[in-house]
């Protein structure tokens, strides 16, 4: 049986989870897995609009209890999860992201030597539940002999966070702190077989974005497509093959009782947790939402399941003004949709917020 566009948007939009009640920022987390986050206050939205209800400071207190943190689990993206669940994927993604970024390592001059230095300088500047933000963690690579320029700094924290060693945890007046993780956030399991760590991420992913592909899984996680297989396999009942290559939960939501519109921040799962995007973005208007050649993506605004423009908001002295900017014009009932959504957003921001169509 084939799956329709329509269809398979609603059941994508209900498996996110998107404007479904019922969740708090941590338990959000957990049910995706991992949640893009090169921005903090792009993922922090985004782990709010998919527990209404929470409001950004609920979001930031989940990062200050520890959790849920940031690192780069996979893709050299950074990524919102909770600890024990970055540990699962890191002992999938680790190596291979290691061995992808050793010859930048090398042009860098990182070798062994300075990355124990660095290791016993981090050590010794947050242990103790001490937490520093980049630029001051920086300033200790400074003192211990490392400088820290010409992306050298990021390389090397890029290292250690793929080593388990360090993570960003607790938010700060900018961004976040990074910290020991293990300090942290100490497990709370032991880490899985390697049958079975594959069987959860493929699990994680559909739950919080099927239906998929086993190219989509691969190209989210990096992991060779012989992996997904496995997953596969190995999770046997567990996972339904609905026909033209697509697999979903076989205990999966009920695609019913989404609201119709959403404003989905910059980078959303809802589009960056799929290889093959065209059924939530019309190719046509792509260069609308991902402009340039940067790797930046806009904020989307959201009707029926389709991206039907981008979306941005103004600090003003009394509110916060949401302007959506439409690939096309949009009838009344998408506006309304939309204004809904606005709404959502100004409760998640504890302010009023006003709303314009450009």
């Amino acid at each position: 049986m084939t799956t329709t566009p329509a269809q398979l948007r609603a059941m994508r939009l209900a498996a996110q989870g998107i404007a479904v009640p019922g969740l708090g920022p941590t338990a959000v987390v957990e049910r995706m897995l991992a949640v893009q986050g090169q921005d903090l206050g792009q993922v922090t939205w985004a782990i709010g609009v998919r527990a209404p209800g929470s409001t950004r400071d609920d979001v930031r207190a989940a990062f200050d209890r520890g959790e849920v943190v940031r690192s780069w689990p996979m893709r050299g993206t950074l990524h919102a999860m909770r600890p024990d669940d970055l540990r699962l994927l890191l002992s999938l993604t680790a190596d291979r992201t290691i061995r992808s970024i050793a010859r930048r390592a090398i042009e860098l001059g990182i070798d062994d030597d300075v990355l124990r230095t660095a290791r016993d300088a981090t050590a010794d500047a947050l242990s103790g539940g001490r937490s520093l933000v980049r630029d001051d963690l920086f300033d200790v690579y400074r003192g211990a002999g490392i400088d820290p320029t010409r992306g050298l700094g990021y390389h090397v924290l890029l290292r250690l966070a793929l080593e388990g060693m360090v993570a960003w945890g607790p938010t700060a007046r900018v961004g976040q702190g990074l910290v020991l993780l293990d300090e942290w956030a100490p497990a709370t399991a032991d880490l899985p077989d390697r049958d079975e760590a594959l069987r959860r991420v493929l699990i994680g992913h559909l739950r919080g974005r099927g239906p998929v592909t086993e190219a989509d899984t691969a190209s989210w996680t990096k992991l060779p497509l012989g992996d997904v297989r496995r997953a596969r396999a190995v999770a046997g009942d567990a996972v339904e093959d609905l026909g033209d290559g697509l697999l979903a939960l076989a205990d999966r939501p009920d695609p019913g009782g989404v609201p119709t519109g959403h404003l989905l921040p910059g980078f959303d799962e809802y589009l960056l947790g799929y290889a093959d995007r065209s059924v939530q973005l019309d190719p046509v208007h792509a260069d609308r939402v991902v402009p340039g050649a940067n790797g930046m993506f806009l904020p989307m605004a959201v009707v029926r399941g389709r991206v039907v423009g981008t979306w941005s908001r103004t600090e003003r002295t009394r509110d916060v003004r949401v302007t959506v900017t439409p690939f096309e014009s949009l009838d009344a009932g998408a506006v309304r949709a939309l204004e809904a959504a606005a709404d959502r957003y100004g409760s998640f921001l504890a302010a009023p917020v006003s709303f314009a169509v450009a």
